[in-house]
């Protein structure tokens, strides 16, 4: 997928997004990407920011996680992080 030009919103509330998340939510990264794309890797970090999901790393690959929908301010964002935590839950990797 490729990355468009970002709102305002977005470019500059990633940077804060990204280093909250891979800091204290890493779970939900690693649980999204296990999720949607059947991979497991509990180093995976999130990396960039679109409006409608993110890029996770992982191994060495990039792999977009997609939102149910497009966020249109920072409040939606977080929304959809909060779903993704909720909804993948059972494919949290047990340590």
């Amino acid at each position: 997928m490729k990355e468009n030009k970002k709102p305002g919103w977005l470019a500059d509330a990633a940077p804060r997004i990204i280093s909250h998340m891979n800091e204290d939510h890493s779970n939900s990264i690693v649980s999204a990407l296990h999720a949607q794309h059947q991979i497991k890797d509990p180093e995976a970090k999130m990396e960039a920011l679109e409006t409608n999901g993110y890029y996770a790393q992982s191994k060495g690959e990039r792999y977009f996680l997609v939102f149910e929908k497009t966020c249109e301010n920072d409040s939606e964002y977080k929304d959809e992080l909060i779903k993704h935590a909720r909804n993948y839950r059972a494919f949290e990797l047990r340590r």
